[in-house]
């Protein structure tokens, strides 16, 4: 099986921890195949919320987490471009979406629809989460998003950051996404899950 994770800020890097934890306990399978992508930089704030070190700011995200964890699970591709177009999600069994922005989810969304491709999509905005697997129906899927939307996100909101608070709701959710993919690979239907925490 091979799996797409894109974007590597405070969900999807957090994520790969999870799912490195996972493989280690022998709960993912070892011919699972990970391409990881993500073409933004480690900042220095970054690393207040983000599953990335001080080593790691100015260097590609997918390629500091594909080096960190290229023991304890196969990464096979770093991807160090943003995912625009359809042709790069060709290949996949399953898409993990961490993206920051709407156009990748649309994008995404749309693809898995019209390729019967199953898709994973976790969200979160301070105490904010959200967490679904793709539905039957596009239009309930597309539903979720603001189409209008074209500014990239953040999983911490400003007003909390310029306060000096860190929520948790990123890594809560890729915890839950780490489940979801264990269900996913057990045959297991997932739940939306939509909550303030």
């Amino acid at each position: 099986m091979k799996i797409l994770v894109i974007g590597l800020g405070g969900i999807g890097s957090h994520l790969i921890h999870e799912i490195a934890e996972a493989v280690v306990q022998g709960q993912v399978d070892i011919d699972v195949i990970f391409d990881i992508a993500d073409g933004d930089m480690v900042e220095c704030n970054n690393t207040k919320f983000q599953n990335f070190k001080e080593e790691d700011i100015g260097k590609n995200k997918a390629q500091s987490l594909a080096k960190r964890y290229k023991d304890d699970m196969l990464i096979k591709n770093a991807i160090k471009e943003r995912i625009i177009e359809e042709k790069q999600l060709k290949g996949y069994d399953l898409i993990i979406c961490c993206a920051d922005n709407t156009p990748t989810r649309d994008l995404l969304f749309r693809y898995c629809h019209k390729n019967n491709i199953q898709f994973i999509d976790l969200r979160a905005r301070g105490r904010y989460i959200m967490a679904f697997q793709r539905s039957n129906d596009l239009r309930t899927d597309l539903d979720t998003l603001d189409l209008g939307d074209t500014i990239a996100g953040s999983c911490q909101t400003q007003e909390d950051l310029d306060r000096g608070i860190i929520q948790k709701g990123n890594k809560i959710v890729a915890v839950i996404g780490c489940q979801m993919l264990l269900n996913d690979l057990r045959g297991i239907q997932n739940s939306k899950i939509l909550m303030r925490i």
